[in-house]
């Protein structure tokens, strides 16, 4: 017996519309704060879907306008990895990240300031 999945409509990433008849249109921007679940390689770029090439055009903007910041980028590659194991050493940290120990002590830094800003 084989399982029916129901047509969930793409939303538009800028207005939210339901887009059901196969019209969405795609895109990628760069985005820090975005890491694939499972393809590191796909780390820092957001998948855009949206109603039309104008509010493509528009997202693609708003997203331009977002600061890449490498430091976050990084903390996400760190988050990935520390949810697939429970405790790593330095030196695996570096290894299944791809980080170099310097990059992972910015990193480090850096969620301390944001911690820092939040109080």
């Amino acid at each position: 017996m084989e399982s029916e999945k129901p047509d969930v409509p793409q939303l538009c990433g800028w207005c939210g519309m339901a887009i059901q008849d196969g019209t969405e249109v795609h895109g990628v921007v760069p985005d820090s704060s975005v890491t694939h679940a499972s393809d590191p390689a796909c780390d820092g770029q957001r998948f855009l879907t949206t109603c039309s090439r104008e509010h493509l055009a528009a997202l693609q903007e708003h997203y331009r306008r977002r600061p890449f910041i490498e430091e976050e980028l990084w903390a996400g590659k760190i988050a990935r990895a520390l949810d697939r194991s429970e405790a790593l050493t330095a030196e695996q940290l570096e290894e299944v990240t791809g980080l170099r120990r310097e990059q992972i002590e910015r990193c480090v830094a850096w969620l301390e300031a944001q911690v820092y800003r939040l109080h």
